[in-house]
C-alpha cells in the first residue's frame, strides 16, 4: 500500500498581520471601555473625560518615547569596546564595566585605557536626558592592605584619594572607585556635576554566587546606572573662557 505524501503549505503572511491587528483592535477597545467605565463611576463630565483620554494618551506616547530612547542609547553603549553588558530595565538602563577594564587589583587609580572607555562612554551620553549613578561592587574576598610604615596621615589621605590606597574594607574599595568614575566625568568636562553621583555597595549585592574565580570576577565591577530625568532643561558642562 502507497503512503500518501502530506504537502506542507507556506505560512499565509497576510493571515498573521490580520491576527495582530484584530489583536490590537481589541485591547484598544477594552482599554477605551474600562476608561468610559472609571468615567462613569468618577461621575465626570464629557470636559473632564476628554481631558482624562488627553491624559492617559500623553503617558502612553512618554512611557513609548521613554523606551525608545533607553534602546538606541542601549544599542550605541553596546557597540563600545570595553562595556562588558547593557541591562535595559523598566525604569533605568545600566552600563557594566568589569574591574579588569578599569583597575587594577586591589586599586582605585582608573587605567590609561580606562580613560578611553570613558571618554566614549561620557560623549555618547552627554546629549541624553540621563542622570547617572555610579555604583561600585566587589567580591567577598577579604582585603588585607595595610599602610607602609612611616605613612603620615595626609599621605595617607592623598595616596587614597588619588586611588593608589591602602583600602582596608571591600566597601572602602569600592566608594573610591566609584568616585574615581564619578571624578573623571566632571573633571574631564564631559558630563555635569548636577547628573553624578556615586554609591559602594563592595561585596553585598554580588552579581554571581561567590563559588569560583569566574564568578567573583563578576562580582568586581562598576554598574552605571542611568535614569531618565523628568521635565526641564538637562543640565550642561559649563564653557570655560579662554586663556589669555
Amino acid at each position: 500500500m502507497a503512503i500518501k505524501k502530506n504537502k506542507l503549505t507556506a505560512p499565509v503572511v497576510w493571515m498573521t498581520v490580520y491576527s495582530d491587528l484584530i489583536t490590537n483592535l481589541a485591547l484598544f477597545f477594552m482599554m477605551l471601555f474600562a476608561s468610559v467605565l472609571i468615567a462613569y463611576q468618577k461621575g465626570m463630565t464629557e470636559q473632564e473625560f476628554r481631558d482624562y483620554m488627553k491624559g492617559v494618551s500623553s503617558a502612553i506616547y512618554h512611557k513609548e518615547a521613554a523606551v525608545k530612547t533607553m534602546t538606541e542609547t542601549g544599542n550605541k553603549l553596546a557597540k563600545i569596546e570595553g562595556v562588558a553588558g547593557v541591562k535595559l530595565g523598566e525604569k533605568d538602563l545600566r552600563i557594566v564595566l568589569p574591574e579588569p577594564v578599569l583597575f587594577e587589583s586591589g586599586k582605585a587609580k582608573l587605567k590609561d585605557s580606562a580613560r578611553e572607555l570613558l571618554t566614549k562612554i561620557g560623549t555618547t551620553l552627554a546629549p541624553t536626558r540621563y542622570n547617572l549613578a555610579i555604583e561600585g561592587y566587589t567580591d567577598n574576598v577579604p582585603i588585607t592592605q595595610t599602610a607602609p610604615p612611616g605613612m603620615r596621615r595626609w599621605q595617607l589621605a592623598m595616596a587614597r584619594s588619588t586611588g593608589l590606597g591602602p583600602y582596608y574594607s571591600n566597601r572602602e574599595l569600592s566608594a573610591a572607585r566609584a568616585l574615581q568614575v564619578l571624578q573623571f566625568f566632571s573633571r574631564e568636562k564631559l558630563l555635569a556635576p548636577e547628573r553624578l553621583s556615586a554609591s559602594a555597595y563592595g561585596e553585598f549585592m554580588p552579581a554571581a554566587p561567590n563559588d569560583s574565580d569566574a564568578n567573583r570576577a563578576r562580582n568586581r565591577r562598576i554598574e552605571i546606572r542611568m535614569v531618565l530625568r523628568g521635565k526641564g532643561p538637562v543640565p550642561r558642562v559649563e564653557e570655560q573662557p579662554p586663556t589669555e
